[in-house]
């Protein structure tokens, strides 16, 4: 069953519904894992769904090495600098400031104007 409900979030996050909140959604509702643990699964789940798209991405040559190299080597820090300050804080605060960051990010998708 979590191998289906897994499935399905990562189609929705395929067609850009944004399943990697949905995910960490699922887990922390539906497991008992500690809130650590559920965004450390979380990005490794978005690393294997978002692949897909990265194939189809070089397929059709939409790739810039450099923004990328600039991207990937920001991205590299600000995981290091997160995961040591998200370590130095409680799992029931996380989890709260996880929460904020979905709603937040949920309400700036709803309003935003393209």
């Amino acid at each position: 069953m979590q191998a289906l409900i897994s499935f399905i979030i990562a189609l929705l996050s395929g067609i850009g519904v944004g399943g990697g909140g949905l995910f960490a959604l699922y887990l922390k509702l539906f497991s008992s894992y500690e809130q650590l643990t559920v965004q450390a699964l979380n990005l490794i789940f978005f690393l294997f769904a978002s692949g897909s798209a990265l194939c189809i991405h070089l397929m059709k040559r939409k790739i810039y090495p450099i923004p990328v190299l600039v991207m990937s080597l920001c991205g590299v820090l600000g995981s290091l600098l997160g995961t040591s300050l998200a370590i130095a804080i409680r799992s029931p605060l996380l989890s709260k400031l996880f929460g904020i960051l979905l709603i937040l990010t949920a309400l700036h998708s709803l309003f935003r104007r393209d």
